[in-house]
């Protein structure tokens, strides 16, 4: 047997076991993870969804699996597995109203008329939110981040770049509340009567603010003399054009591939080439 043969002989059952010290460390990482419960004696593939959705294949009485979930936030108690299906002992007091949200938000808790969560942006990150949620009279819904929903009056949370610096907003008849973050890293409540602004809403160092001289955040452009509810959030601009109807027509553009100026055409923002 030359030197060749050896070393193979060698370093494949080494390579082998560190596969396998891996593998193990990574399930045990992943198990790690899960909730606990009588539940994993008898379930498989089991997954946590959204942070407070557990997914499992169940075993049933007659010894075949089945798919389950089971929504983490109102259980207390042991987690167990009752043919084929995943079940908890609720916690006491009020359960949080039923809505999309759920899919998408985690930490949930009602507080008197309050809903409270922390919800998943499209970016990935999460963000503290809170809703009256007595006022929703339809689907209580994940928009970017922030708590909303259909039907409910004043329920919607208006855009506007305030969106980036500030958290827990909500709005209860014409206000908008919030916490704005400031210069120096601390944070400020305030509100702002928000259907009486027709540009963007921003944060003036810890403030709601809705005054003109924001404009200069914005991109260049000839588009802000015939577009309103200016509005950015990562690297597009949206807003509201005038075409040549006289008609307002919402339109967005990737401003950051724009290296001239932005200008309404009929309607649309385009760039200039």
């Amino acid at each position: 047997m030359n030197k060749k043969s050896e070393y193979h002989l060698i370093i494949i059952p080494v390579l082998m076991f560190f596969l396998i010290l891996l593998s193990f460390h990574t399930s045990a990482s992943a198990q790690g993870n899960l909730p606990p419960g009588s539940y994993k004696k008898s379930c498989k593939d089991i997954q946590l969804v959204a942070g407070n959705v557990l997914w499992a294949m169940c075993e049933k009485g007659d010894g075949k699996f089945q798919k389950s979930t089971l929504r983490l936030f109102d259980c207390e108690g042991d987690i167990s597995n009752n043919n084929g299906v995943l079940t908890c002992k609720k916690k006491p007091g009020k359960r949080p109203p039923k809505g999309s949200y759920q899919n998408s938000c985690k930490n949930i808790q009602v507080e008197g008329k309050q809903l409270r969560a922390k919800c998943q942006k499209r970016n990935g990150s999460w963000n503290k939110t809170k809703i009256n949620y007595k006022k929703c009279s339809g689907d209580i819904r994940n928009d970017n981040g922030e708590l909303s929903c259909k039907g409910g009056e004043g329920s919607k949370i208006p855009k506007g770049s305030y969106r980036e610096t500030c958290r827990d907003s909500y709005v209860e008849g014409n206000r908008l509340y919030s916490q704005c973050k400031k210069q120096n890293g601390s944070w400020n409540k305030t509100s702002i009567n928000y259907k009486n602004c027709n540009r963007d809403i921003w944060n003036d160092n810890g403030k709601l603010s809705c005054e003109k001289n924001n404009q200069s955040s914005f991109p260049k452009g000839s588009y802000k003399k015939s577009c309103k509810n200016l509005y950015m959030e990562g690297n597009v601009l949206e807003a509201d054009c005038k075409n040549d109807n006289g008609k307002w027509k919402h339109s967005g553009i990737k401003y950051k591939n724009c290296n001239k100026s932005i200008w309404n055409d009929n309607g649309k923002l385009r760039c200039t080439k």
